[in-house]
């Protein structure tokens, strides 16, 4: 008996990484269309071209696919705060990422509900981690130009609940015949950055309004 000639694929050779790089890319685009049901192996590879053990050898199996999917989600919205915090500031990189996560779930419904079901089975895309850790650092440097009225861990803590509830609202709405985004997501921002913090000057003319 010969033996059975390996399948070849349609996709012209290229490096590794690139082809990790489709893979990726077809299962965000599935995910965020689609939902994870239509997001399989066979269509992520049928739209990528090439097999399934190449799937495997980059990601490990299907799962691993789709986490790097919702990780990479949340890492263009560390390098978001990043960058903002570096030029304007942390309350404007909290602000922006903000703004960004709450239009990445109005855009983006599919994607963020599968986030959310990650997120309350404790098991969060790896960037939320650093992103919190970031914000309690750079809001401990901050005394001299606001005033916290909590701690910077518990703020940071705050922030996230309050964002996830906006989030969970916002990728929700998709039905209602007239959507409330985006003016709940300003609203929303407005009124937690101001019940979290207070200038020094707002905090002198509340203490001489208070005497």
């Amino acid at each position: 008996m010969s033996p059975r000639k390996p399948v070849k694929s349609n996709r012209p050779l290229g490096s590794p990484g690139s082809v990790k790089r489709d893979l990726l890319k077809a299962a965000i685009r599935l995910l965020s269309t689609l939902g994870r049901e239509a997001a399989t192996a066979r269509a992520i590879c049928n739209e990528v071209g090439v097999g399934a053990p190449t799937l495997y050898h980059h990601y490990g199996d299907l799962a691993g696919l789709h986490k790097a999917a919702i990780n990479e989600a949340f890492r263009q919205m560390a390098t978001t705060y990043r960058r903002t915090t570096k030029t304007k500031g942390p309350l404007q990189g909290i602000r922006d990422i903000w703004t960004l996560f709450i239009h990445f779930a109005h855009e983006e419904p599919l994607m963020c509900r599968i986030i959310i079901q990650h997120i309350l089975a404790g098991d969060p895309p790896k960037a939320v981690d650093g992103i919190l850790r970031s914000i309690v650092k750079d809001l401990s440097r901050m005394k001299t130009q606001v005033v916290l009225n909590y701690t910077p861990k518990l703020t940071a803590q705050l922030l996230w609940v309050s964002a996830l509830g906006t989030v969970c609202f916002t990728s929700t709405e998709q039905g209602n015949s007239t959507p409330a985004y985006p003016a709940v997501q300003e609203s929303m921002i407005d009124a937690i950055l101001n019940s979290l913090f207070a200038t020094k000057k707002s905090a002198k003319k509340s203490t001489a309004t208070a005497l």
